[in-house]
């Protein structure tokens, strides 16, 4: 999978820009043409770009319960969702995949805590 940058991430902390599923345009797309996404919704209706700008995050919205997640969206929180698009594509670059093909799990997943993808995503 190539990076493109056009998909961006997803609110909950999805890497779109990374994603192997080729037909997807990405969850900010998916949900402004109509998608259902709980976290999408809550997003647009408080006006923020994602779960890392809201001030009530983290909440309890299963998505933001993936280890995965929580990380992006810390390191979005802290850097701002470009360095992380940034650090994705350096990663990507460098063989990390965000999930392979026809899976939904890629190396960030295998590792054990929040901390240690965060640190990958830092180093």
């Amino acid at each position: 999978m190539d990076f493109c940058e056009e998909r961006g991430l997803g609110y909950c902390g999805f890497a779109c820009v990374v994603c192997s599923f080729k037909d997807c345009p990405g969850c900010a797309k998916k949900i402004a043409d109509g998608d259902e996404c709980a976290v999408g919704r809550c997003a647009a209706q408080k006006g923020v770009d994602g779960c890392y700008a809201c001030p009530d995050y983290p909440c309890d919205k299963e998505l933001l319960k993936n280890k995965r997640n929580k990380a992006f969206n810390r390191y979005a929180r802290e850097f701002g969702t470009q360095e992380l698009i940034k650090r994705l594509q350096i990663n990507h670059k460098n063989g990390i995949m965000y999930h392979k093909p026809n899976n939904q799990t890629g190396d960030y997943d295998v590792l054990e805590t929040e901390e240690e993808i965060y640190q990958l995503l830092a180093n």
